[in-house]
């Protein structure tokens, strides 16, 4: 996959690993923070999805990318709530908003969230194990009925 899925319409079957997941309302903000992480340094495998590109990346619907991801889609909506936060996702790339997906080690995710916290950016989830994994204390607003472990 790309380092950048800007306008590429790509998708994924199941959530990458080791990649941070979040939202940022303004997506010029996005692209700016997006910017600031490749040329710190800090990472250059950032991911962007925003408009309609976006939602087509990101969209779990169940025939959206064919019968074996159909198959694939129909497990992840009994057994885990990837396909919920990924509609979550959608409905804020359908406001406006962008979604950032920032490959990290696991040793650093609360670092980067607390540092992408403090620039607006919110609802992380961690792609860990075939599963989004929310972020503990990160501000979940998409995929409401994910449970966060605030321990």
């Amino acid at each position: 996959m790309p380092a950048s899925t800007e306008n590429t319409g790509t998708y994924f079957l199941l959530p990458p690993h080791h990649r941070l997941f979040a939202v940022i309302d303004d997506a010029a903000v996005g692209t700016e923070v997006a910017q600031e992480l490749r040329s710190e340094g800090v990472t250059d495998d950032v991911w962007t999805f925003f408009g309609e590109e976006g939602i087509r990346s990101l969209q779990p619907e169940i025939l959206h990318h064919g019968l074996p991801v159909a198959v694939v889609r129909v497990a992840q909506r009994l057994l885990t709530s990837d396909c919920e936060y990924c509609d979550g996702l959608c409905d804020a790339l359908r406001r406006g908003a962008m979604v950032l997906a920032v490959r990290v080690p696991k040793g650093d995710v609360d670092t980067m969230t607390e540092r992408l916290g403090r620039q607006g950016v919110h609802s992380f989830a961690y792609g860990e194990h075939w599963n989004f994994l929310p972020v503990a204390g990160a501000g979940h607003t998409v995929g409401s009925s994910m449970e966060v472990d605030e321990a």
